[in-house]
């Protein structure tokens, strides 16, 4: 069998369709320079040249699934002769996936394939940096400054590899601009880096001879205004920040700026050297000397400027990850409103009715008949008749429309204009049917389950297409079936607004609370640390004040209220998992349909297998204002079919003590 090996590799060889075929090519980048986080989006961009005929087609990724089928994702190109194009693709995997194959498809026949870079998954606990500079050999040294995380990985990236959906951004931890002409950013490239910065990123941007057109596209975010190049025969202020003298001697060029925002690391007698402002739960560092240049190449202070540099970015609260838990998760989706089994009571009246009728009723009139002998007719006709009722009953009671349910989850900064939105969807189908969903363009989405409580693909629908919006096209969906679909995308923050301070001599924090929309906050909340105090109800336009004390076991009068299908001696560092009383404004959260679908979806943010310690919001830094809107602001598009709609939005909104 062995000396068959290499004729079955030719073989395979040959029958392998081609990247490069009658002048048409194809190849692939995946990942962040092949690197990706665990259960977030991969970007992947495809290049296609065509130096033959035209070609009409679409891009096509198939990726693995829990289920065992495939999930296909694709985007459509059109080839004209001479054309080169590219196309991108946002696409989630499963833990460990290798190269992906990518297809060009025309009318169903592939006319060329290629395989992507392999992918390398992080962990989520180290600092991934996205480094986009002229000379990658100056600044490889970053994977050794991790800052507060574990460890540093470090993603050489060209400008075209920044996303312009900004939740596919969301493994990078750091981006550096280095040396680089940002003006040809895209539009949709710039709006996605702020939104990324807003939660949770954060944005480095050097100087040097380069540092004018580095910033050009991003001044908008800088902590400074930005001036032109200048030069300075010595900075004290910098080597006594790195405790060593420089290695070479001045002078230095570094780019000229101003502070307009935020604080000033370093300066050399008011020029900003390092500079920084946060923006949401991220923010933006400016570094006025291109670090590839003297003083700071080859000068071992450098190491203290870049751990300072690290040690901004924001460590992910306890809500940060998102929905982890994929089985409550689809519980929550699945537990619609209106979607109820016959009670008991309703069951036991039609057994006794049916008994009623098929056995007195119907003797006592064939007795007075005087024809009993027709009991062999008349029991198997009520039978029938009954049989009907049940099944037109039954029928009539599922409804002619589709039962969509929205439960999301909207978490970020009550200072960012954008918040990180998940969306678990419920589809509720009367009857076998497929669906198309459309999504706005700057989302991700896929068929979620909730298998092993692990948040997993399934393969249930034709493909996931990325064209001028997101198509879940032809989603298959049996009688009586659920199906539910996980979509992320930053959206707009709920109207909410809110302040902290540090008052009685930092013992205690003052909040005050707002509601500028027009829906009622409901059962609103506010958590510091391991700790919650109720607010009730905001109505719209309605304000609320509280002072938190930062040196108590916990607010006046709480009791915990015990989760009681969790063992007694199990306690999470979760204050909506441990007492989620006020969050849900009643104890009896299982007895109630619609509660127990929100209980479900604070679940599915906490993951019980997880044994590394959940980060908690330190109360003298933030707070997290907590609370329900009755709707979710994720819009979602059945075209012409007729759709019931429920939804509800958990608020998580991080409010900084100033």
């Amino acid at each position: 069998m062995r000396h068959l090996l290499p004729l079955l590799w030719l073989a395979a060889l040959l029958l392998r369709p081609a990247a490069q075929d009658g002048g048409l090519s194809l190849s692939a980048r995946a990942g962040f320079d092949g690197l990706y986080k665990e259960m977030d989006a991969v970007p992947v961009f495809v290049s296609a040249r065509n130096d033959g005929p035209p070609i009409e087609g679409e891009i096509r990724i198939a990726v693995d699934s829990m289920s065992g089928g495939p999930v296909v994702y694709s985007a459509p190109v059109s080839l004209p002769t001479g054309s080169d194009k590219r196309v991108a693709l946002y696409i989630d995997v499963l833990t460990f996936t290798g190269d992906l194959n990518v297809q060009l498809v025309s009318d169903e026949t592939v006319v060329a394939t290629a395989d992507s870079n392999p992918l390398i998954m992080t962990m989520r606990h180290h600092l991934l940096y996205g480094v986009i500079t002229s000379d990658p050999g100056g600044l490889a040294f970053l994977e050794t400054v991790s800052g507060s995380r574990t460890d540093a990985d470090v993603a050489f990236l060209d400008l075209a590899d920044l996303p312009d959906v900004s939740i596919a951004w969301r493994a990078l931890d750091v981006l550096v601009l280095d040396d680089v002409d940002t003006s040809r950013l895209t539009a949709g490239q710039l709006t996605a880096l702020r939104a990324w910065v807003e939660n949770g990123g954060q944005l480095v941007v050097t100087g040097g001879p380069g540092g004018p057109k580095t910033a050009a596209a991003v001044a908008d975010l800088l902590p400074v205004t930005v001036g032109g190049v200048e030069s300075a025969d010595d900075l004290p202020a910098l080597s006594a920040f790195g405790g060593v003298a420089f290695n070479a001697p001045g002078p230095y060029t570094l780019t000229g700026s101003s502070l307009r925002a935020g604080e000033l690391l370093i300066h050399q007698d008011g020029l900003p050297i390092l500079a920084h402002t946060p923006l949401g739960l991220g923010g933006v560092t400016f570094l006025a000397l291109d670090p590839k240049l003297a003083p700071l190449a080859g000068w071992r202070g450098h190491a203290a400027v870049w751990e300072s540099i690290a040690a901004l970015t924001s460590t992910p609260g306890p809500y940060a990850n998102g929905i982890q838990d994929g089985y409550a998760a689809t519980q929550a989706a699945s537990s619609i409103p209106g979607l109820r089994l016959p009670s008991v009571g309703q069951l036991l009246l039609f057994l006794f009715v049916y008994t009623l009728v098929i056995g007195p009723i119907n003797f006592l009139v064939l007795r007075r008949l005087r024809r009993r002998e027709l009991a062999w007719v008349t029991i198997p006709v009520l039978v029938l008749l009954f049989s009907a009722i049940t099944f037109f009953t039954s029928f009539r009671s599922r409804g002619g429309a589709v039962l969509q349910n929205e439960m999301s989850v909207a978490y970020g900064s009550v200072e960012a204009e954008r918040v990180r939105t998940q969306s678990i969807v419920g589809l509720y189908s009367p009857r076998r049917g497929r669906y198309d969903l459309s999504l706005p363009y700057d989302t991700t989405a896929f068929p979620l389950t909730g298998q092993f409580g692990s948040v997993g693909l399934v393969s249930n629908l034709a493909a996931i297409v990325r064209a001028g919006d997101l198509t879940l096209r032809e989603v298959r969906a049996d009688t009586g079936e659920v199906v539910a679909f996980l979509v992320d995308a930053h959206r707009p923050r709920p109207p909410l607004s809110a302040t902290a301070r540090l008052v009685d001599d930092g013992r205690a924090v003052a909040v005050t609370v707002r509601n500028d929309g027009a829906l009622t906050l409901e059962n609103a909340v506010l958590l510091y640390g391991d700790q919650q105090r109720q607010l009730d109800d905001l109505a719209p336009g309605a304000a609320r004040e509280a002072q938190l004390p930062v040196t108590v076991l916990g607010p006046p009068g709480a009791t915990p209220t015990p989760d009681p299908y969790m063992p007694s001696a199990v306690l999470v560092p979760s204050p909506l998992i441990n007492d989620p009383t006020y969050i849900l404004g009643t104890p009896d959260y299982f007895s109630d349909p619609n509660v127990y679908a929100r209980w479900q979806l604070v679940q599915s943010l906490y993951n019980y297998s997880d044994t590394s310690p959940v980060q908690q919001t330190d109360p003298t830094q933030s707070i997290i204002l907590a609370g329900w809107l009755p709707d979710s602001d994720q819009p979602i598009d059945l075209g012409d079919v007729a759709t019931t709609r429920s939804a509800a939005t958990l608020v998580l909104l991080e409010v900084p003590v100033r």
